[in-house]
């Protein structure tokens, strides 16, 4: 992967920033729709937050699964395989359904793809994908993790980080709002400390495989969101759910000057009133 894709996105490098945090899921009882919402590979349900307090201030229920191996330290990731954080997802749609009459899948990057199986297997009501990782920038380097897992355990994306990269700077903050990346000790101990299983890589890539496999089983009312600018999501991956899908009613909504991290920062209210207006037929 690039210098340019680690700064990006940097959702899977920082579930290693600090040690004491540990996420929780996000669960809300309100109205229907029940609204689920799925984080991104090595994120938690803070990515979705955002949009979770939009959907709230909406009178709808939300709940934000906390998927497996993440919000903690990155060596739970190493034993996960991709069919559990399916399975936690299809979990938290079961949860939804049983309070509300209707459910919207709503997934993010990696739990685009969740979204995806969900949408393929599950009575989905509404179906909206932010930048679904179909494809990923340097993608041919990733796939080699089926074979390099074997050989190397651990990658490390910000060994060659420019921490002055604004988009870098506020994620890490985000994450660990303590962190001086002004000293160039704590910037040399993130490029040596902050790392991902390649096991996790690799059965990435088997959700990516198995989300192409299902494309054509979609049929739900969808709406794809992506930014322009996304470094670590190849953008055509967008164009790829609306060719494939079946859905008779699909919308994709560009974002100029948007990178990967669509709804943190300056530019996520934007967004999640965009989905908002799409889920009440304003759009």
């Amino acid at each position: 992967m690039s210098t340019k894709s680690v700064s990006d996105s940097a959702t899977a490098m920082v579930s290693s920033l600090p040690a004491e945090r540990r996420a929780a899921p996000l669960t809300v009882r309100a109205g229907s729709p029940g609204i689920l919402l799925i984080h991104g590979f090595g994120g938690d349900p803070a990515e979705v937050r955002p949009l979770a307090a939009a959907c709230i201030r909406e009178g709808y229920s939300v709940h934000a699964p906390l998927l497996p191996g993440h919000g903690a330290l990155p060596d739970a990731l190493a034993s996960v395989r991709w069919q559990q954080w399916v399975e936690a997802a299809a979990q938290g749609f079961a949860m939804l359904h049983r309070h509300c009459s209707e459910v919207v899948v709503i997934g993010f990057s990696m739990g685009a793809l969740i979204a995806l199986l969900l949408a393929a297997n599950l009575p989905v009501e509404r179906l909206a994908l932010l930048a679904p990782a179909l494809s990923l920038r340097g993608q041919l380097l990733v796939n080699l993790s089926s074979i390099a897992r074997y050989a190397i355990s651990w990658y490390y994306p910000l060994a060659g980080a420019d921490f002055k990269d604004p988009a870098l700077r506020a994620l890490i903050r985000h994450r660990a709002p303590d962190a001086d990346l002004d000293d160039p000790v704590v910037c040399e101990q993130l490029r040596r400390t902050v790392r991902v299983p390649l096991a996790a890589i690799h059965q990435l890539t088997l959700l990516q495989q198995q989300a192409r496999r299902m494309l054509p089983r979609v049929t739900a009312p969808t709406l794809v969101v992506q930014g322009r600018d996304d470094a670590t999501v190849d953008p055509r991956s967008a164009g790829q759910v609306v060719r494939h899908i079946r859905s008779t009613d699909c919308r994709l909504v560009w974002l100029e000057g948007y990178g990967h991290q669509l709804l943190l920062g300056e530019g996520g209210e934007r967004v999640a009133h965009t989905i908002i207006a799409w889920l009440q037929g304003h759009l």
